[in-house]
């Protein structure tokens, strides 16, 4: 039986020690928090009621010994009484004395009386008047209807206990004996300074166990779920990777949670890592395609703000890019264009049905000698939000350029064709409608003059044709490797009439053993007749001028030099345009325009270069290059030319 008994105990506490351990940590310090404050709380109860129960024993023997007091001053009183009844002096006397003996024993004792049995006062303490006793009467005391007699009353100075006994010697009633004592309050806890200290007692023990409340709160729950409302703040920041400390009375299922949290949060640094490192792989992308675009390009964001600016449009609008990027769009254009950018960026509301933009600003504007154009296109997220807007700069310039030189020269061709035209058809009618009016004389001039503009519209015409076959794409001028001397030979034979018809004087300076070059002889020699003839209708008569050929370091330099009118400096840069002519301004020498054009055009098709030096009155040096081919290391046949040789004299 015993041993069932100790193996049933054994048991039932296998079972409560597998439930306590199977408790959380937070509930096993829950629970050993509650055992504890019951048995403090119990201890605590004890102890207080001890103290309440010493208190009320010492109030009763208080109480007994106050009586006791009373009663021997009775007995004592009754005494005195007796013998000496009827001398009333003595008696009284003998009162005082006793009284006096007494009160100085307790100093507890506020006042004696004593009194006959009608309550007439035989003798009192000093201050017995001071105290709610005698009421109405000044002398005589209301006898008490019972015995023991006990009254608590209140005075000036403080609660009084009055307690009554009768003067009795054997068996006669010779009055009463009033004694009255300090009361400090009959309670189950004491005095009043005993009941203060006992209400501080409870409060202290609850203010005690809030205070052991509150901090177990704290470090079983609210500490920890602060550490989490961080951690859940830091993540919602964008501090993915913060961790939280596994420190503290966290217990199993809040270190769990920590744990898990941390690992979140360790998880999202890694997605964070990963989601950054590809949108910084794709914004490179984006950006090497933005960048490596020819035309220019911003990118702004929705508050008009620069973000990404290529090269080209900073180039285009003359500013570094670090310099734009991070300002407002509008800080860069002027008033006009920006009234237009700005009217458009803020309106760009309208989306289709399908969802995607069928808006675009497209405009022109001229900014520091540039012909852009500019192609403003917004862009939206998937839910049609507008994310900002990207401008594509197009440099026109040269597009603007090009077709001002094609208005120009369908306007030049057209002056050009209408000038002979009109005058041919001017003559032809005359000769026409006054065939038989016109002697024979100005019927040849009027047909000189006819047959001259035909040439004329001939050369326009050719020049035209010439010059469109030299600027097209498709056609390319088929060289070979030659000698320079032929077509020298050829212009200067050919100029020779010219020069002597005007009495210029020709004269070559045409070094020995030139190399080969790869040339066509024809456009060699257009463009030594061209520069020739050009240098002999621009010099006064009786004038010189010289040809030049000589070797450089890796091309032959051809010179045409003379002393004639010069070029103004500000039409040297002009020179080569076509239908530039400095005639024009005043109209002396006729041409078509296109001879120093086609001139530049088929040395550039060479590979040479042409240039011009002038002096206004002083004479002109047109000079142009073309290059030695590197496989050539031949050498030209020698000829005989003299140098300084005057090849053409004053007619």
């Amino acid at each position: 039986m015993g041993n069932f008994l100790i193996d049933s105990i054994k048991r039932y506490f296998g079972y409560v020690k597998h439930f306590f351990y199977s408790l959380s940590f937070q509930v096993k310090l829950i629970f050993s928090l509650i055992l504890s404050i019951s048995i403090f709380i119990t201890l605590c109860t004890f102890l207080i009621v001890q103290d309440i129960q010493s208190n009320i024993d010492n109030q009763v023997l208080k109480l007994n010994h106050n009586l006791k007091v009373t009663q021997t001053l009775a007995q004592l009183g009754a005494q005195i009484l007796l013998p000496d009844y009827k001398n009333n002096n003595i008696r009284n006397s003998r009162l005082e004395e006793l009284i006096n003996s007494t009160s100085k024993k307790d100093p507890e004792m506020y006042f004696v009386v004593f009194t006959d049995n009608a309550g007439n006062v035989l003798a009192k303490s000093k201050f017995a008047h001071l105290y709610d006793i005698f009421k109405n009467h000044s002398n005589k005391v209301t006898p008490p209807n019972h015995v023991p007699f006990i009254r608590i009353a209140y005075s000036k100075n403080g609660k009084l206990l009055t307690i009554a006994e009768p003067l009795q010697f054997n068996s006669n009633f010779l009055g009463w004996a009033w004694v009255g004592f300090a009361d400090a309050g009959f309670t189950i806890v004491g005095s009043k300074k005993e009941l203060l200290a006992f209400l501080f007692e409870i409060f202290l023990l609850v203010w005690i166990l809030s205070v052991i409340g509150a901090i177990v709160n704290s470090l079983i729950i609210t500490r920890p779920l602060r550490k989490l409302e961080k951690g859940a703040k830091a993540i919602s920041e964008g501090r993915f990777g913060f961790q939280l400390p596994l420190k503290g009375f966290l217990g199993k299922e809040l270190s769990l949670l920590v744990k898990a949290f941390n690992k979140m949060s360790k998880r999202l640094q890694q997605y964070e890592e990963s989601n950054i490192a590809t949108l910084s792989s794709e914004r490179n992308k984006f950006e090497s395609v933005v960048m490596s675009i020819a035309d220019g390009v911003i990118v702004l964001d929705k508050e008009n703000t620069i973000q990404i600016i290529n090269p080209t449009a900073a180039r285009l609008l003359n500013r570094s890019g670090d310099e734009l990027i991070g300002q407002k769009a509008n800080n860069i254009w002027d008033v006009k264009a920006n009234e237009q950018m700005l009217n458009y960026l803020n309106n760009i509301r309208i989306i289709d049905i399908e969802g995607s933009s069928h808006e675009y600003l497209n405009f022109e504007l001229v900014r520091e000698n540039k012909n852009l154009r500019l192609i403003i296109t917004p862009l939206y997220d998937i839910s049609n939000e507008k994310l900002g807007a990207v401008i594509v700069i197009q440099d026109r310039t040269k597009e603007a350029e090009i077709e001002l030189i094609k208005q120009e020269f369908i306007s030049n061709v057209s002056h050009e064709l209408r000038t002979p035209i009109t005058s041919i058809k001017c003559y032809v009618d005359t000769l026409c409608s006054h065939n038989d009016q016109i002697d024979e004389k100005t019927r040849t001039e009027f047909l000189s003059i006819v047959n001259e503009e035909t040439d004329r519209l001939s050369n326009l015409v050719n020049d035209v044709l010439e010059l469109s076959r030299l600027e097209s794409p498709s056609t390319k001028i088929q060289l070979s490797t030659q000698e320079v001397y032929p077509p020298i030979d050829y212009a200067l034979k050919s100029i020779m009439v010219l020069a002597n018809k005007k009495s210029i004087k020709l004269l070559t300076d045409i070094s020995e053993n030139l190399p080969a070059l790869d040339i066509h002889q024809e456009y060699i020699e257009r463009i030594l007749i061209n520069l020739i003839s050009n240098a002999i209708k621009y010099t006064p008569g009786n004038g010189i001028v010289k040809l030049v050929v000589k070797k450089e370091e890796d091309s032959v330099l051809f010179q045409v030099i003379d002393n004639g009118i010069g070029i103004q400096e500000e039409h040297i840069p002009l020179i080569f345009e076509r239908f530039y002519r400095i005639e024009n301004k005043v109209h002396t020498i006729k041409g078509t325009g296109l001879g120093l054009t086609i001139v530049k055009k088929s040395i550039e098709q060479h590979g040479g270069k042409i240039s011009v030096r002038s002096k206004l009155g002083e004479g002109s040096i047109f000079e142009f290059t073309l290059p030695i081919p590197e496989q050539n290391t031949g050498i030209s046949k020698i000829k005989d030319f003299k140098k300084e040789s005057q090849i053409a004299k004053s007619a």
